[in-house]
């Protein structure tokens, strides 16, 4: 399993003074196996936001291994 860093680009849902609506940039960590999956997940996160969203970048991260506490499957 290979970690991808995920950058989208989502409406909001807020407008800005001119009725434009405001944008937010993320960047996610995506555990999968290949672009096209990372980019898969990354969307089916992203559904349900309030309005739309973009994916503007993946990148193969360097991260071997995501570490948490010691209850974490409980």
């Amino acid at each position: 399993m290979s970690y991808y860093s995920v950058k989208v680009n989502f409406e909001t849902g807020e407008m800005k003074q001119n009725g434009d609506p405001v944008y937010r940039k993320v960047e996610l960590l995506v555990a999968a196996e290949s672009v096209i999956e990372a980019e898969t997940r990354a969307a089916e996160y992203m559904d349900g936001t309030i309005g739309g969203f973009e994916t503007i970048q993946i990148t193969k991260s360097k991260i071997e291994a995501v570490v948490s506490g010691k209850n974490e499957q409980d």
